[in-house]
């Protein structure tokens, strides 16, 4: 009985304090909304100062790293390579020796084209200088002489004809004899033939055809020595050695490659530009370049090529952009991406995009007045330029505009603004 009765206390005690409490609960005061209390003591806002400055707007462009030069180091002949004396990667100066090739058969192939041109010359020269003197004297001895023996060979004649009349001789005798001075009279008038001639000197034609005998063989000579010279390779620019083909000992293909000089002090980035932005670029126009390989550098570039005609494919337009590359640092192949501006606006009244609001067709702007409240303008947005809106309409440079706050922010509304948070 006596445990009844004090289980009974508790149950009482317990209801009491419920209903204590109940009642408190019904009798506090409401506590005031955290939104009711900023309405009431001011809606802390973020702002900005309406300015005047430059916009820009770019678009990022991909394309690729290419060599301002590449040569191509290739054989006019072919034969045994020799010697190869760069290595691949190695730097190279305009007119150094690359590649040699055996040349043994051209040195001797030069060898006969200058005897013979030297012969030429020399049968040239004694056709223009006409016979010396000795010559001539040896002439006229050999016309003596001749004509001595054709009149002994008459006299002759005539005995074997005065043996014959008597029947002393035979017939075969005096033909003979008749054989022999015809035979001395053509010796004796070949004779006089060959004084004349070199009394008169070469014809004019045999002179002229001496003369294109030399300037063949001078051709053939040229010839050799061209052939000879195309057995070195050098490089015709400064650069770098790459892409090596061949090895010593290899036969070298006629104009196949053995080395690839590329000139990397300057550089190309490559883009094809959309159609969209043809009309904005220009011949010198300033570029940003990045490369993903350097993503902590930015190197400028100049517009130096724009191909006038498009590509069929995609309807773009090859640009080629100039970059300085004295170190070295950008590579052919290498991907990077061009910041190309495609508007400009100067001296433009500057919001900032967060600050615009619109609603249906209208667009506007919250305004801070003096008294810390808010006030609604109506812009015109002329522009767009990444994170800012050149602007236009009854907004005033120096004014502060609401760039960021809560839903509950309307016309008429009382603000904070922290200095802190304005910025420009």
């Amino acid at each position: 009985m006596k445990k009844i009765i004090i289980l009974f206390i508790i149950i009482v005690s317990l209801g009491g304090l419920a209903a204590f409490q109940v009642h408190k609960r019904m009798n506090a005061p409401i506590a005031e909304s955290i939104d009711d209390q900023q309405l009431r003591t001011g809606v802390p806002v973020r702002v900005y100062k309406v300015v005047r400055r430059d916009l820009e707007k770019s678009v990022s462009i991909s394309g690729s790293i290419e060599a301002l030069k590449t040569v191509q180091i290739a054989p006019k002949v072919s034969d045994y390579i020799d010697n190869i004396h760069v290595t691949t990667g190695q730097p190279v100066k305009q007119g150094d020796l690359l590649v040699t090739l055996d040349a043994t058969n051209s040195k001797l192939r030069l060898a006969q084209a200058q005897a013979s041109l030297e012969q030429a010359q020399q049968n040239l020269t004694k056709l223009q200088n006409g016979a010396r003197p000795e010559e001539i004297e040896g002439a006229q001895m050999r016309l003596d002489q001749a004509t001595a023996l054709y009149e002994l060979q008459k006299i002759e004649l005539v005995r074997q004809n005065n043996l014959y009349a008597e029947g002393a001789t035979t017939e075969q005798a005096l033909q003979n004899a008749r054989n022999q001075t015809n035979s001395q009279r053509s010796a004796m008038g070949a004779a006089r033939a060959q004084l004349e001639l070199l009394k008169a000197g070469a014809r004019v034609e045999d002179i002229e055809l001496a003369r294109i005998q030399v300037q063949l063989a001078q051709v053939a000579v040229d010839q050799a020595q061209q052939n000879l010279d195309d057995h070195c390779l050098y490089t015709p620019i400064d650069g770098r050695a790459t892409r090596r083909q061949y090895e010593q000992g290899d036969i070298s293909e006629v104009n196949k490659a053995i080395f690839q000089v590329v000139q990397l002090d300057q550089v190309y980035l490559v883009l094809d530009v959309s159609e969209l932005y043809i009309s904005k670029l220009a011949l010198g126009m300033e570029v940003a370049v990045k490369v993903d390989p350097l993503p902590d550098q930015s190197f400028t570039g100049q517009i130096k090529e724009i191909n006038p005609v498009a590509n069929l494919q995609d309807r773009s337009y090859t640009t080629k952009i100039l970059i300085d590359n004295v170190a070295e640092l950008l590579k052919p192949g290498m991907f990077g991406r061009a910041e190309i501006i495609v508007d400009r606006a100067e001296q433009a009244l500057a919001l900032p995009t967060d600050a615009v609001r619109r609603e249906g067709e209208q667009t506007y702007v919250l305004i801070v007045n003096e008294n810390l409240t808010v006030l609604k303008k109506d812009i015109t947005a002329v522009g767009t330029f990444g994170k800012f809106i050149q602007a236009a309409g009854d907004i005033a440079e120096g004014e502060n505009i609401i760039s960021f706050s809560q839903d509950i922010v309307q016309p008429g509304t009382k603000v904070i603004v922290p200095e802190e948070t304005e910025r420009n």
